[in-house]
């Protein structure tokens, strides 16, 4: 989406975080200092579903890394990337497994989400 795009939200959070190796997903403390190593695997679905939750996703307990992984593979394919780009990216050997996470192109989805928005925002 143009106005939540992950793309552009993960490259502001790198330079805002002044990121330049190691893990992505860190802690932040009280007084708003960046941790030094990652979240535990464990921690970062639980803060998703939080995340979700106070953001009024409906069904938050629903979402998993499986979500992760099929929202970055949309975004990818209705982006113009080909399925040996988006295999080799992501590092699925097999073409079957990422068939899984990939949907059928509609070239109307963004403006109608995008829409539904722009709607959203203006009634709040």
């Amino acid at each position: 989406l143009s106005q939540l795009c992950p793309v552009t939200a993960y490259v502001e959070w790198v330079e805002l975080a002044q990121l330049s190796s190691g893990s992505v997903f860190r802690s932040i403390g009280k007084a708003g200092t960046i941790g030094s190593s990652g979240l535990h695997p464990d921690s970062l679905i639980p803060l998703l579903r939080t995340l979700f939750t106070y953001a009024g996703i409906e069904s938050p307990m629903k979402y998993s890394g499986h979500s992760l992984r099929r929202g970055f593979a949309s975004w990818a394919t209705s982006n113009g990337w080909d399925l040996r780009m988006l295999m080799e990216y992501v590092g699925w050997k097999n073409v079957h497994s990422a068939m899984r996470y990939i949907e059928g192109t509609d070239p109307f989805a963004q403006q109608r989400i995008e829409h539904g928005m722009r709607a959203a925002l203006q009634s709040s």
